[in-house]
């Protein structure tokens, strides 16, 4: 059984490691828009019959009506915006990156949700909220979020 601390500086910590093995699966949401990605460099939403939301990324039931999503999943067309970004000066490892990288929620008008990536093309003093952008996709694609390469601003014609 385990004891509720009523006092939090009670809380000790153990050094130690757990081995731990996990393999995330993509489930039949996620397959279908990395399929997109890959095969049809293409951004796929899912509709909510109930709410009239439309989901990025792509769920099989709505997280605000609990009702399952409606085919067909529609693309997202036009630029994507800047919601919010934070400029990075260390990887993941704690190491000085050689430049400091934009990493920014891109969101799209009529879409709830959003994607988390890099920002390229663009100096990290550049960067605006609402700063409109597009995907730059990868040669190759493997079915992977790595698919964008990044988003770059979108170029005034």
């Amino acid at each position: 059984m385990l004891d509720k601390i009523s006092q939090p500086q009670q809380a000790r910590q153990v050094a130690g490691e757990i081995p731990i093995y996990h393999r995330y699966t993509l489930g039949v949401a996620g397959e279908r828009f990395f399929k997109a990605l890959r095969d049809q460099q293409q951004l796929l939403a899912s509709p909510c019959p109930k709410c009239h939301d439309r989901l990025l990324p792509p769920k099989l039931y709505c997280e605000r009506c609990f009702v399952e999503t409606v085919e067909p999943w529609e693309p997202v067309a036009g630029p994507g915006y800047v919601r919010s970004f934070t400029v990075l000066h260390k990887s993941l490892e704690e190491e000085p990156l050689p430049a400091p990288e934009v990493v920014a929620l891109v969101s799209w008008p009529g879409v709830r949700g959003g994607l988390l990536h890099r920002l390229g093309d663009t100096a990290p003093h550049l960067v605006t909220l609402g700063m409109a952008v597009e995907p730059v996709w990868a040669a190759q694609r493997v079915g992977a979020l790595s698919d964008i390469l990044y988003f770059r601003p979108v170029q005034a014609d």
